[in-house]
């Protein structure tokens, strides 16, 4: 196994223990609902006792399946680590859920504490989300929405994510909604940061003597469309065409890494994309 490959799964493990160490400090005592699976175990926990970690597992494992059945088994299989180390790490942290609780902290004193946590967790969110893999089960139940509903990714992962938080409202306290809220703008804010950029998206243009193989690869990996540019070496007058094509930020560094691997004199500029308008009915 090459050294990069045990770099990202180490950083993938240590990461998940951050993230589910917050969680039991922090999310799960305050009862402060960010994201779709540990935010249900929070709100069922408000009517009968199941161990977080459970719920989590079990969330997780419901969203893995469908995405096997109906998706790119890539797509899952960049999935399970992440899935399986956080609901363990939930489980073996469990006994920190008191520790907040001696620090008699006041009402007022949750804002610096859900900050601090927030902003934590989104930094860990983007280091995982470098190496290209995932730890979480909604954003598979996003691209199938994206798939069979038509909804885009972020629309559905927000409509997924907003409705376990606003439901946290009814069962908890709305005062925990805010809270929530706050903290996901946060963790949503430092994540992208950490993934060069307030922009959700970059825009490749790329200059390469294996096109079709650059293509190809960006085709199949990514799912997305390309555009060919005509241009003309201002130097050499050589006719030579342009890729461009548009990825999320969390496949930036997986990009530029893949077309260096395919041709080693690769040229290619990146910019931030701010907007995207897609084309729907796209045919090869």
């Amino acid at each position: 196994m090459k050294l990069d490959k045990i770099f990202d799964y180490a950083t993938v493990i240590v990461g998940t223990l951050i993230i589910a160490i917050i969680f039991n400090v922090v999310f799960f005592p305050l009862e402060i609902i960010i994201s779709g699976s540990s935010g249900l175990s929070i709100i069922i926990n408000n009517f009968i006792y199941i161990h977080p970690s459970i719920i989590i597992l079990v969330s997780f494992g419901i969203a893995l399946s469908l995405g096997y059945f109906f998706l790119n088994k890539e797509i899952v299989i960049r999935s399970i680590l992440g899935s399986l180390m956080y609901s363990f790490w939930v489980y073996v942290t469990s006994p920190l859920n008191t520790l907040i609780m001696d620090f008699s902290l006041q009402q007022e004193d949750y804002l610096a504490v859900v900050v601090f946590a927030s902003v934590i967790s989104g930094a860990t969110y983007g280091i995982i989300y470098k190496t290209g893999n995932n730890i979480s089960g909604s954003d598979i139940l996003s691209v199938l929405a994206n798939k069979f509903f038509g909804i885009t990714v972020g629309t559905s992962g927000l409509i997924l994510t907003g409705s376990i938080v606003f439901m946290g409202g009814f069962f908890l306290d709305w005062i925990n909604v805010l809270y929530g809220v706050l903290a996901l703008f946060i963790i949503g804010l430092v994540c992208d940061k950490v993934l060069l950029g307030i922009s959700f998206s970059k825009a490749f243009y790329i200059i390469t003597t294996k096109n079709e193989e650059v293509k190809n690869y960006i085709i199949n990996e990514f799912k997305t469309t390309i555009t060919e540019l005509d241009a003309i070496g201002g130097y050499t007058n050589e006719e030579r065409p342009i890729i461009m094509c548009v990825v999320p930020n969390r496949d930036f560094f997986k990009l530029r890494e893949a077309v260096r691997l395919i041709d080693e004199k690769v040229f290619f500029v990146v910019m931030d994309a701010y907007e995207i308008d897609e084309f729907r009915n796209f045919k090869k």
